[in-house]
């Protein structure tokens, strides 16, 4: 495969993953978020795959290899096997803002995240200039869901998806060990396995997961 065709898949997987992050802040079912974060995670490890061959490094091979099996398989797996699906599939998600504002702010945020990346990237590498960017701005969206999303699940989603973009973005330019990326996958396991199970925990307590209520609640209990 010529380098001007991995470059053209590498772009195209580009488009793609940041098109799941502004899906993302459009979905307004926990289950749809979850497909989408599978999503993200096939297009990390092809990404990473396509950079692999690009740079003929048998060391992406292995991260690829890595984050396909902890992102697209097992964290789905054990957020599916520690979530009731009453709370994966509720219908609508609250959010601070309506979709369509959220989505417009979305853009702008994308469009001047890219603006300010590209200039940084200038004379490297094209799929490392991709990746640099791409991954910016879906960190960037990553933090907004985080801010307008009123639930702990959607807030994991979106912390992940801001792990998502950072991971992205560093498989360009990364020269740690597979070693290290292993024991870096397992961890964000480690910390989902965590954040779901307190999730399912004050779900059960309180029949709920809207933060703002459990402010709310914090309040009442601290008046007189």
């Amino acid at each position: 495969m010529t380098a001007s065709v991995l470059l053209s898949l590498n772009t195209l997987v580009a488009v793609l993953f940041l098109l799941t992050a502004f899906m993302m802040i459009s979905a307004r079912q926990a289950q749809a978020v979850l497909y989408l974060y599978v999503g993200q995670g096939l297009l990390l490890a092809a990404s990473t795959m396509l950079l692999a061959a690009h740079f003929a490094s048998p060391e992406l091979v292995i991260v690829a290899a890595i984050t396909l099996l902890a992102k697209p398989i097992a964290i789905p797996l054990l957020i599916n096997r520690l979530l009731s699906p009453a709370l994966r599939r509720r219908r609508e998600l609250s959010s601070v803002l309506g979709i369509p504002v959220a989505l417009i702010i979305a853009l702008l945020l994308a469009v001047v995240a890219y603006a300010v990346a590209r200039p940084q990237v200038a004379g490297q590498d094209p799929a490392a200039a991709t990746n640099l960017s791409i991954g910016l701005v879906v960190t960037l969206l990553g933090v907004f869901l985080l801010a307008i999303r009123r639930e702990a699940l959607p807030q994991l989603f979106a912390l992940m998806t801001i792990d998502n973009g950072v991971f992205f973005a560093g498989i360009a330019i990364t020269t740690s060990s597979a070693l290290v990326e292993f024991a870096a996958a397992l961890e964000g396991v480690m910390v989902v396995m965590i954040v779901a199970l307190l999730a399912r925990t004050i779900a059960l307590t309180l029949g709920s997961t809207d933060t703002g209520e459990m402010t709310a609640l914090r309040e009442r209990e601290r008046k007189p």
